[in-house]
């Protein structure tokens, strides 16, 4: 784990990062200790497209013995939660990869974890541990289920249980104050203007219906009360009515 000035140093042409194959923990070395941990969250922007501006939001999930950072945003915020404690960086879909490099780079992390076909598509990144398919050592702390039936996206929802919270990264939207001055007219076009919903294109990524209802099942079977979305508004009342609803809207469930 890096130190402030090995921070400052990697950002600014100093050391070359750690290879994550030498340094990474196993995943019997990172399941250590079963303290109650703690969530937290960084927000960004992200300029999706030319007058287009989507909010991005991390979730840190530590402690004593490790943090867990999901979808990284690079903020100095973000970077001053990172402390001497092991961490995992994760990717919570194949599209939210955008800060991984630089999250690598500056808080030399003991591992990474992705979706499945992240590695594929971003060799670069190095050694990428597969949610679903490698051990995975934070169950304790952190569940999640991989949401099958969408291989584009490869979405995965966390749950954690402390704080009874799930965490996703695009399966839904809750942006209530939009900024760019194209963003109306495409979020309107993708039916999430100002409300909690799931995107249209939904109904075209999930190629296997079936597949996709039973990861909800599972998701649906947590005991969570919140739902914290990458895009937009914490959803603190009614969660688990309103994600239903949202699903039934794109006919994704019954």
């Amino acid at each position: 784990m890096s130190t402030p000035s090995d921070r400052t140093s990697s950002m600014s042409g100093g050391p070359a990062p750690r290879d994550l194959r030498a340094q990474a923990l196993t995943p019997t070395e990172l399941s250590t200790g079963a303290e109650p941990s703690t969530a937290s969250y960084y927000d960004a922007k992200l300029k999706l497209l030319p007058g287009v501006v989507i909010p991005l939001r991390a979730m840190m999930v530590a402690n004593r013995d490790r943090q867990i950072l999901i979808s990284p945003v690079g903020t100095s915020e973000e970077a001053d939660q990172v402390d001497h404690t092991p961490l995992t960086v994760v990717a919570p879909s194949l599209l939210h990869h955008l800060h991984l490099e630089t999250a690598i780079e500056r808080y030399r992390p003991v591992a990474l974890w992705g979706p499945p076909g992240l590695a594929e598509a971003h060799p670069d990144l190095g050694p990428v541990h597969v949610l679903g398919e490698d051990p995975w050592p934070h169950a304790d702390q952190l569940e999640f289920v991989l949401v099958e039936g969408a291989p584009r996206r490869n979405e995965v929802v966390f749950f954690h249980k402390a704080s009874r919270t799930i965490y996703t990264a695009d399966l839904f939207f809750n942006m209530r104050e939009p900024q760019g001055f194209l963003t109306p007219l495409t979020f309107r076009l993708m039916g999430i203007y100002k409300r909690f919903a799931a995107a249209k294109m939904w109904r075209h990524w999930v190629t296997d219906r079936a597949a996709f209802a039973r990861s909800i099942d599972q998701i649906l079977a947590w005991d969570f009360q919140r739902i914290v979305v990458a895009h937009g508004d914490m959803v603190e009342r009614d969660a688990r009515a309103q994600m239903i609803a949202a699903l039934r809207e794109r006919d994704l469930i019954k």
